[in-house]
């Protein structure tokens, strides 16, 4: 089974293809792309055209990995003080969903407390549980990585 852990970012979303064969987990893009960086022609205020061309990533994704059963998406833990970086996040939460529903591939939405891992310790779960990309390894990778293990430790 392959599964797509997504990580909301307004610069940079972050993504790990998952697979699992025989209890083993890899990590199937820790060599290659796992950061989308968002156009610099793209304005920090051109939400359509941002939502438009991380619509159209996800679909490459797809087409680059294919195979993909599931996406789960490690959504951001929201609070009283929600910020204009925290809606941009779920503006690409939707962009992954509307891709998914077009595809008609499972999508499921997590926070912390709804799997195994906290933001203290995530970077240390997805290192133990999969491995770690070559590059930009960081808190929101991690966050895509266990997204994904989670997704195919509950299928």
């Amino acid at each position: 089974m392959k599964v797509l852990g997504f990580r909301g970012d307004p610069k940079a979303p972050r993504y790990a293809v998952v697979s699992e064969v025989g209890g083993v987990y890899t990590l199937e893009n820790a060599a290659s792309d796992n950061k989308l960086s968002v156009p610099a022609s793209i304005g920090e205020d051109a939400d359509a055209e941002r939502l438009d061309w991380l619509y159209r990533e996800i679909l490459a994704i797809f087409d680059a990995h294919p195979g993909i059963e599931k996406v789960m998406i490690k959504q951001n833990e929201y609070t009283q003080s929600d910020t204009k970086a925290k809606r941009k996040s779920a503006h690409a939460d939707a962009a992954v969903v509307l891709a998914c529903a077009h595809r008609g591939i499972p999508v499921e939405m997590k926070i912390y407390s709804s799997m195994p891992t906290t933001s203290k310790d995530t970077k240390q779960h997805a290192e133990t549980r999969v491995g770690k990309t070559d590059k930009y390894w960081d808190t929101k990778m991690a966050d895509a990585v266990n997204a994904a293990w989670w997704g195919l430790k509950r299928p």
